[in-house]
């Protein structure tokens, strides 16, 4: 019978293969959403494009919808597995898929109803409206179906196999880009992207219903007689789910809606292109919490708050550095990192300022992740709400008045303004959060924030030494791109080298050690 501390080491080894497995699942969906709109458009009009666009912004309304649902799946699945009562996961499905289903009936018989309407508020000229209404109702319902018998899939997440459920969601959408090449080059058109995108949910979901069934061989769909206990699982903490998810949606959105109102849709662009790379770093980072919810919820089930403490401060630590490493070489480089992206041009120059107030927002914002995460996994969601979101929002309002007062009604102070609210409401939050968990706040401090934050220090050191280098080879794309590369390949020595002396514990201190026990000796065997 395996010890204590074997059981603790491989619960722990599943949680990072589990955070692994997401953060390589989420970086190369990343690389083929930028690589397919170059190729698409190459075979359909821009109006054909703009119409599959505009499928993926009523999509993302409609998902608003049902942001909870997936939430009470993953953490009552993880409860009910940590207690052994899968009984219950019957009866929770049944429940879940009720709500789902009237809900999607409900959505598809008012988008029907709604056609006409959105033909005229997105300019869908007479001639494509037949191709709209097919692309239009294709996707919501593929969405709709996904987001009904999807419960499969966080079904599996509660269960703790998520690697299972990030190699399906992978080998799906690879298999989807996949088709969308093939069928494009055959002539499909823009039908193509819909057959895809339906081919590949179907498949999915066929997929998650039957490793459920082999994970759970005796498991009942309970659509009658569900205990009114159950459906308020999904009223109650769903419902709590559903508010934090359109807070969140709200704050991401405004700053760009204060920036657009006040100087044009320029702002819009500035922000997207100076926010572009902190922002998918972060997503890329934070897909790993993901996996946190379950770990934390199975220790909260059993009483063990000690292994919780461990947990959070340990997905603290690595989620920050992460982010640190990523960031600590964007921010300082920053504006050689756009040159050689968007070229060197005039309109773009405050975008480089934007980037660097993005990466220390958005840097502390994702430290929120397990913060937030161990709310929901003690049945507290409307923590982060009122320890977080409600916060946010308030010294957002008053943040943009002193902005305006000190920078005028400009782009930049609208991003002064909610870069400050995020990373105040963050640290406020973060600080309450250990508080709650009984982290002392100099142990946090040490273990969690300090290892992700100086790696701006050697950033910012080899930036100012890279200076003069820099300006002498221009703003040209030829030259940026490989310089950069070659710095970043210094930064990455100098900061592992760092890290290894002062921050390293003496656990990770045995793992870097045997993982360069085995590859030195296979280097000198190749070169051998």
């Amino acid at each position: 019978m395996p010890s204590l501390k074997t059981i603790k080491q491989q619960k722990a080894l599943k949680v990072s293969k589990n955070a692994a497995t997401q953060m390589l699942g989420r970086i190369l969906y990343l690389a083929t959403r930028v690589a397919l709109p170059p190729f698409i458009l190459h075979y359909i009009s821009l109006e054909e494009y703009g119409i599959w666009a505009t499928c993926w912004i009523i999509i993302g309304y409609v998902g608003m919808g049902a942001f909870g649902v997936s939430n009470v799946y993953v953490r009552y699945v993880a409860e009910y597995n940590a207690t052994n009562r899968h009984k219950e996961i019957g009866p929770l499905l049944g429940a879940g898929l009720s709500i789902t289903i009237i809900f999607s009936v409900i959505t598809l018989l008012g988008l029907w109803f709604s056609l006409s309407w959105l033909y005229a508020a997105f300019k869908i000229p007479p001639h494509l409206q037949q191709t709209a209404a097919i692309l239009i109702l294709g996707t919501v319902a593929t969405m709709l179906l996904d987001m009904t018998f999807g419960a499969f899939a966080y079904v599996l997440q509660g269960l703790q196999k998520i690697t299972q459920q990030t190699v399906v969601w992978i080998a799906s959408y690879l298999l989807e880009t996949l088709m969308m090449v093939v069928m494009m080059m055959q002539g499909w058109g823009v039908t193509s992207l819909l057959l895809a995108f339906v081919v590949r949910y179907l498949l999915a979901t066929l997929i998650y219903v039957v490793l459920c069934y082999r994970a759970i061989p005796g498991l009942k769909i309970q659509l009658r007689g569900v205990r009114w206990e159950t459906f308020q699982l999904f009223f109650r903490y769903g419902g709590m789910m559903q508010i934090s998810g359109l807070l969140s949606v709200f704050l991401y959105s405004c700053e760009r809606l204060v920036a657009g109102t006040l100087t044009g849709v320029s702002a819009v662009v500035l922000l997207d292109i100076g926010q572009k790379f902190p922002m998918m770093s972060t997503q890329v980072f934070s897909s790993a919490t993901n996996s946190l919810l379950t770990a934390l919820t199975h220790y909260h089930s059993l009483n063990q708050k000690d292994e919780i403490i461990r947990l959070y401060l340990r997905a603290s630590r690595y989620l920050n550095l992460l982010n640190g490493c990523a960031l600590g070489f964007m921010a300082p480089f920053a504006v050689p990192i756009l040159n050689a992206w968007v070229g060197d041009n005039p309109a773009y120059h405050e975008a480089g300022l934007i980037f660097v107030c993005a990466a220390g927002g958005y840097h502390l914002h994702a430290l929120t992740g397990p913060a937030s995460t161990y709310f929901q996994g003690i049945t507290r969601p409307g923590s982060a709400i009122w320890g977080y979101l409600v916060p946010q929002m308030f010294l957002l309002g008053t943040g943009l008045e002193g902005a305006y007062s000190l920078l005028g009604h400009t782009i930049l102070a609208v991003v002064a303004a909610a870069t400050g609210a995020r990373i105040l409401s963050s640290g406020l939050f973060l600080l309450y959060t250990n508080s709650q968990l009984g982290v002392g706040q100099w142990r946090w401090i040490r273990q969690a924030l300090l290892p992700g934050l100086a790696p701006y220090g050697v950033g910012y050191g080899l930036a100012v030494a890279s200076q003069g280098f820099l300006h002498q080879l221009g703003t040209g794309r030829l030259v940026l791109i490989p310089a950069l590369a070659a710095l970043l390949v210094v930064y990455a020595i100098v900061l592992f080298m760092v890290f290894y002396i002062v921050f390293c514990q003496t656990d990770e201190r045995q793992t870097i050690k045997r993982l360069l026990g085995k590859l030195i000796p296979l280097g000198m065997g190749r070169s051998g």
